[in-house]
């Protein structure tokens, strides 16, 4: 947020979508120019700032409010009563996380809709998924009581020998414990960082997590999907990944 002068108060209700910006009836009109290709960095990671247009007026450059203040895991509102802006941000959690011991390779059987057998291979972590020039690799699970989140440690490795950047797509991640889809939960910048893969550029290397709500303890058999985007072609890549664990001993 360093690197913005001011917050444009009228971005909290989305209403930028023309270059002269008329105010209500009791203020003056102003024009202003409208950029459209300005990279937003939080905490030094660039997020997906599409259709999110920022204004030049005056000096000032005024970002929309909504898209920073929930890039960081808070809300932001409008109230037209009052004319009040109102953010709410999460306060800070810092946890410890120690991966799960992981159990030998199970085998289990599953039927699929056509009502033929299909064999899935559970087996211990690490895993990875080598697509194109890249690699995934899931390196383990955290559980945490606490904050109510089951959290999946993931590697992603750019090959030197790539030419594209990408990026792991959390919104689209899929975690299947003994059958039941298990929920994505939304973290903040100011609680953790780390779960951002993005942009990651040819020969380097990101380490970060997608995060679930928590699953029950005991044994599981777990289906992940993890689906990484080439920023350069837009194609998406979809890494399936099976594996079964013992939950009872990683809980705080």
């Amino acid at each position: 947020m360093k690197n913005f002068k001011s917050v444009a108060m009228g971005f909290v209700a989305g209403s930028l979508c023309m270059v002269t910006v008329t105010a209500m009836a009791a203020y003056a009109d102003v024009t202003a120019k409208l950029w459209n290709d300005v990279t937003f960095k939080i905490n030094g990671s660039k997020v997906d700032s599409t259709d999110q247009p920022t204004l030049n007026y005056n000096g000032y450059t005024y970002v929309p409010l909504r898209f920073i203040t929930e890039s960081l895991g808070g809300t932001a509102s409008y109230d037209t009563v009052s004319k009040t802006v109102s953010v709410d941000l999460p306060e800070k959690v810092i946890e410890k996380e120690v991966e799960v011991i992981k159990e030998v390779p199970v085998y289990i059987d599953k039927e699929t809709s056509e009502g033929k057998d299909v064999q899935y291979t559970y087996s211990s972590l690490p895993q990875k998924s080598k697509k194109d020039n890249y690699t995934v690799e899931v390196t383990g699970i955290t559980r945490s009581t606490s904050s109510n989140l089951t959290k999946v440690l993931i590697t992603v490795d750019n090959s030197e020998d790539s030419s594209d950047n990408i990026q792991l797509n959390p919104s689209k991640s899929k975690l299947t414990v003994n059958g039941k889809e298990i929920s994505l939960t939304k973290i903040s910048y100011q609680q953790d960082d780390s779960w951002y893969l993005g942009d990651i550029q040819p020969d380097e290397e990101k380490n970060g997590f997608v995060a679930f709500e928590l699953t029950e303890d005991g044994k599981l058999e777990c289906d992940l999907e993890l689906v990484v985007k080439n920023n350069t072609t837009g194609k998406e890549d979809v890494h399936e990944f099976h594996f079964s664990y013992d939950a009872g001993s990683d809980d705080d």
